[in-house]
């Protein structure tokens, strides 16, 4: 989609351009030099943005070898503290469980209430 956009507005550009030196009320000499100097202009705008993508292009680079770097050892610290907690969880609530168990089964029975 970028692509077409970017297309559409080169071709906007030119079309432009090409309609101002038709229609220019100068002189050859002048419309020729205003020309030039739209290329020129148009030129240093291209480059720019050439430079500006190279450095996203740099940047997202620098982003993945971070991601690369970082997101495995946290997920791994991660899912260890996860399994450590469980570890440490399960025995607690397995005599939870005895003493609910133990509390019901020494508790007089109740009368249904309809």
């Amino acid at each position: 989609m970028m692509g077409k956009f970017s297309k559409g507005i080169l071709f906007g550009a030119v079309v432009g351009a090409a309609s101002g030196l038709l229609f220019a009320p100068r002189s050859g000499k002048a419309t020729r030099q205003k020309f030039v100097d739209e290329l020129d202009d148009w030129s240093d705008l291209k480059e720019d943005f050439t430079d500006k993508l190279d450095q996203f292009k740099e940047s997202a680079a620098a982003l993945q070898e971070a991601a690369e770097i970082y997101i495995d050892p946290f997920i791994e610290g991660l899912t260890q503290d996860v399994e450590n907690f469980k570890f440490q969880a399960e025995p607690r609530l397995e005599q939870i469980q005895e003493q609910v168990e133990k509390i019901q089964s020494e508790l007089p029975e109740m009368p249904e209430t309809d």
